[in-house]
Formats: C-alpha cells, sequence, structure tokens
C-alpha cells in the first residue's frame, strides 16, 4: 500500500506529521492520527465541519471540489478561502507528499 506523509498544524497552531495510506481520505487520516475533528456529518459532505486549510504549493494536488463541497464552502464565507477543502472529500493523491493541512481553529 502506498502512503505519503503530510503535516498537520492542528487549532493551538502545533504541527505534527501524520502518515496517509492511499485507501483514505484526508479526513480519515486526521482521525486515525488523533486530530479533533468533528465530522459532524460522518463524512458525507454536508456539515463543513471538516473544514480544512491546504498550504498554497498543494492546493492543486488536493484535487478538484465536488459541487456540494463547493457549496458548503461557500455557506463558510467568512474563513473559507481558495486553500480550503473539507477533509471527507479529499482524496488520497501522491502528490499530496509533504503537504501542510491546516484545521480551522474551533471546529
Amino acid at each position: 500500500m502506498s502512503s505519503v506523509n503530510i503535516n498537520v498544524t492542528d487549532e493551538s497552531g502545533e504541527t505534527r506529521p501524520a502518515e496517509w495510506n492511499e485507501d483514505q481520505t484526508l479526513l480519515d487520516t486526521l482521525l486515525a492520527n488523533g486530530f479533533p475533528v468533528l465530522a459532524t456529518c460522518g463524512g458525507n459532505a454536508s456539515c463543513a465541519t471538516c473544514h480544512t486549510y491546504i498550504d498554497p504549493e498543494h492546493i492543486e494536488a488536493s484535487g478538484e471540489r465536488t459541487e456540494a463541497e463547493a457549496d458548503l464552502l461557500l455557506m463558510l464565507d467568512d474563513v473559507a478561502t481558495e486553500n480550503s477543502r473539507l477533509a471527507c472529500q479529499t482524496e488520497y493523491s501522491v502528490e499530496m507528499d509533504g503537504a501542510t493541512v491546516t484545521l480551522k481553529a474551533g471546529m
């Protein structure tokens, strides 16, 4: 099985590494590594409580937003940016190796 290493910055600003396996979404990886992500809807792109920021160098590698994801991020117009992704909708990609993912404070 293939995997990549990412860096995750939590709500307190602490950054630590995480291994992302090819059979996982970003949300799966965050939860498997003990990061406090609410994911109220269970990863179904209907709540936006897994909102993350992908560093600018890796946002393209994170893939295209689904229509549902784009709609939810529009509702977060006060905090969402062009680097915003829902962790539940972010699929594994080898190009994400070395990426920094920042969790949205207060989630």
